[in-house]
């Protein structure tokens, strides 16, 4: 049995349900007395809604936000010590208050087992046979492309990556996330990859990422001839010189664009992977669908959300609670009251395509509670309570999102005779739209009004996913690229915080580095000390984790850095970012920009 202090039941006198704090003593007695004529254990609990009692001003000003209409009536429920739980039930004799507050919350404490809300370990959907249904897609693809006598690179780079992802239990991921974009081209749409799946040649291999991570290289698509050479130094497969193929005549291929697969699944291959997949919005229904089909609509839930209080929201509430008492804070004391309320819960909702799946030797309750979004019971869409966040290391989730470019590549199929595939990825015209007013046929006098080429950018560049913001044009204007790579470290730089601003746009303005050399994406840390400083590679990966997170530099890295000659401006860098892109999803948009700019 529980009882709580007065103040938690004082409403009742308030409301008039009582006579007095007396009366409500005495309710508490009888429940204590009803405990020892039944030998029933009695707590006594605080109801704890907030930690410290001052606190209770938050709580206020979030009732009356939310229209409750005796939000300022007096709830001491705060997060009391032993001793003022004692005191609060000093009136039961200091032997009775000792045993309900001390003695009978430990001894129930103490008989329950330790318990987990989520199970410890992972927990994948079970697909017959995914282990080899894997490794038999990725060596048939790479033999034909790369030949049956498969160069050292390409086998070994497979070889690793499949005992990686395979003694980890992720092949199960790769397989299901193949069948799904296997059903969206049946479909007639191409699936677009984002993060950094692209980092893993096996999602190549598989035909889930059209991002290529080898090194840049050549490669023939009808004898199987390849060189990995690249002699020009190039950054991206897509920016070394055409050539034909030395053995019969035909065009090469040119495709790789370095990326290490430590980004996506770890040094140890034990991170647990995100694959993120785009599909066209008019055929994300039907993959949702098809998903259900795969393991069971019963194991199959959308992720939930929860959707906390926000600065702005806060901001209305504190005010118009002050403004209603006519009271007038100063800014500081506003902000301090603003940040007691910012993140509280407020609603849920559903991950715009966030899919758990459930083993179907398990239920979902062994993993998290299910509800309606925004507790809505009319819905019929069930998501699960806890934020995917919790969830992440022990069941499965896929990203199934809507974009609307596998809608556009469509009907730019359709309507140009071009297939996606056929676009010319070293086409020098695409790139001048990118930084002239050429292709667009603006007239020179027109552009002589000028004197910078903005003009030219904005029009050159505007429609354009990922590249059409003014943001992203300035930098275009400062950063001049000159091919795929430059406009692969564009997206990295904008996309990530601290990266650009303040750090590379200085550099290249005061010609420390050019766009090539600044840093643009994660991976280009954990490369640039292993090939240009000969650092050690798990030292690299870990000092790469670290700058991305925004955590900067330790200085045993720093020495270390040191030691192998890194300059002190690329040192200074790293200090300053606090976010950085996967290389794999700056190629990703940079490869959907430039088609788009190509059509």
């Amino acid at each position: 049995l529980e009882i709580q202090p007065l103040g938690n039941n004082e409403f009742m006198v308030r409301d008039g349900k009582v006579e007095s704090n007396a009366v409500l003593e005495e309710h508490n007695k009888i429940i204590v007395q009803l405990g020892e004529d039944l030998n029933k254990p009695v707590v006594a609990t605080s109801d704890a809604h907030f930690i410290n009692p001052e606190d209770e001003l938050y709580r206020r000003i979030l009732l009356a936000g939310l229209k409750f209409k005796d939000a300022d009536k007096p709830t001491p429920i705060y997060m009391r010590t032993t001793d003022q739980m004692l005191e609060e039930f000093a009136y039961l004799g200091e032997e009775k208050a000792f045993e309900i507050v001390v003695k009978n919350t430990n001894d129930i404490a103490d008989s329950i087992e330790q318990i987990r809300p989520i199970p410890a370990g992972s927990y994948p959907p079970h697909l017959e046979g995914a282990e080899e249904e894997l490794r038999e897609k990725c060596w048939t693809r790479a033999r034909s492309m790369y030949s049956e006598n498969l160069p050292d690179l390409v086998k070994n780079r497979l070889e690793i990556e499949l005992n990686s992802i395979i003694s980890n239990g992720y092949a199960v991921l790769y397989v299901i996330a193949e069948r799904l974009v296997h059903y969206s081209e049946s479909q007639g749409y191409l699936v677009g990859s984002r993060g950094s799946v692209g980092s893993s040649f096996v999602a190549t291999m598989a035909g889930i990422s059209e991002v290529n991570p080898l090194p840049p290289h050549y490669y023939c698509k009808k004898c199987q001839y390849n060189d990995f050479s690249n002699p020009t130094g190039a950054g991206s497969g897509f920016d070394m010189p055409s050539k034909n193929c030395p053995v019969c005549g035909t065009p090469l291929e040119q495709d790789g664009q370095d990326i290490p697969f430590e980004t996506f699944l770890g040094f140890k291959g034990d991170k647990s992977p995100d694959i993120d997949l785009n599909f066209s919005g008019e055929v994300q229904g039907k993959v949702h669908k098809f998903t259900e089909e795969l393991f069971g609509a019963e194991n199959v839930f959308k992720a939930g959300t929860i959707g906390t209080l926000a600065d702005k929201t806060a901001f209305g509430f504190v005010m118009k609670y002050f403004e209603g008492k006519g009271q007038q804070l100063c800014r500081a004391e506003v902000d301090r009251i603003i940040n007691g309320c910012v993140g509280v819960k407020r609603t849920t909702g559903q991950h715009p395509g966030g899919i758990i799946v459930v083993p179907r030797d398990r239920d979902v309750y062994d993993f998290t509670p299910v509800q309606h979004p925004a507790d809505d019971p009319k819905s019929d869409i069930v998501t699960t309570h806890f934020a995917f966040s919790y969830l992440h290391d022990t069941i499965l989730k896929l990203d199934e999102l809507g974009h609307d470019i596998p809608t556009k590549y469509k009907y730019l199929e359709k309507y140009s005779g071009i297939m996606i595939d056929q676009v010319a990825m070293n086409d020098r015209s695409i790139y001048e739209l990118f930084e002239s007013t050429e292709p667009l046929g603006i007239p020179q006098k027109e552009r002589d009004k000028h004197e910078t080429k903005m003009l030219g950018l904005m029009v050159g560049t505007l429609g354009l996913p990922e590249f059409g913001t003014n943001f992203i044009q300035g930098v275009l204007v400062d950063a001049k690229p000159k091919n795929f790579a430059d406009l692969m470290q564009i997206s990295g730089l904008t996309h990530g915080t601290d990266v650009w601003l303040g750090n590379a746009q200085e550099l290249i303005h005061d010609g420390t580095c050019t766009i090539s050399d600044v840093i643009g994406c994660r991976d280009d840390i954990m490369l640039y000390l292993i090939q240009q400083h000969d650092m050690d590679k798990a030292q690299s990966f870990k000092i790469m984790e670290d700058v991305r997170k925004g955590k900067g530099l330790k200085p045993e890295y720093e020495e270390a850095m040191i030691e192998h000659g890194v300059p002190d401006w690329y040192i200074e860098s790293c200090k300053r970012i606090k976010y950085m892109f996967p290389k794999a999803h700056a190629v990703a948009y940079t490869l959907m920009s430039y088609r788009i700019a190509y059509y």
